[in-house]
């Protein structure tokens, strides 16, 4: 990686980080609160519930069991088949820590049960280990962008691969998907689901400039 390179990502993550702070006090000022409620109220009258299962599926996958075993899948193939071994990607783990505070900190309530859509009987352990009355930031946001950014990042630095903007688009569907699926869902108020791809986005980022 060139040195251009990477103060571009360490000044991006800095920028990200400045966003998702300044965020972090609106919305512990309540000034979110109109967007939040007609934003979800929107959306939940304008999908259809045949979506609410499609959607569901992606709370499976942005669920804490899930990232992680794709983070380590993403994790020893580079040792396989880079012989490289990066250390930045364990930044990830700074997300749960920022995560938890947030939701301990941050006054912002979760919404009603009235709103959740979740339509699968699925259910893993990380759910129920900690149990937090506020929801800022959205962790299932937060960790699916980090992922892709990482594996973007992998995917395009691979000039050779023919299929690089395929795999761009269908990692941008995945993401605006997994961010409309929170608010859909009622899992996450939109101010939550922004601050998520904020503070993934700005691991990721840190997280790239060690690479």
């Amino acid at each position: 990686m060139t040195d251009k390179l990477r103060k571009s990502l360490i000044l991006g993550s800095i920028i990200l980080g400045v966003a998702f702070f300044c965020l972090s006090i609106l919305v512990n000022t309540d000034s979110f609160r109109d967007i939040d409620y007609q934003s979800m109220l929107g959306l939940q009258q304008h999908i259809s519930r045949f979506f609410d299962i499609p959607f569901s599926i992606f709370t499976v996958l942005g669920s804490t069991e899930i990232s992680l075993i794709i983070l380590m899948l993403v994790f020893t193939g580079l040792i396989i088949k880079k012989k490289k071994l990066f250390l930045g990607i364990f930044l990830y783990f700074s997300i749960y820590l920022i995560e938890l505070i947030g939701k301990l900190v941050i006054f912002h309530p979760s919404p009603p049960a009235l709103f959740h859509r979740y339509a699968l009987n699925i259910y893993f352990p990380s759910q129920f280990v900690v149990n937090t009355r506020f929801a800022f930031p959205s962790g299932h946001m937060a960790r699916s962008i980090f992922l892709v950014i990482i594996a973007l990042f992998l995917f395009l630095k691979n000039k050779n691969f023919r299929y690089r903007k395929i795999v761009a688009a269908g990692f941008f569907i995945f993401t605006l998907v997994m961010f409309i699926s929170r608010v859909y869902l009622g899992e996450h108020w939109l101010s939550d689901v922004i601050g998520g791809l904020f503070l993934g986005s700005t691991i990721a980022f840190l997280s790239l400039s060690f690479w």
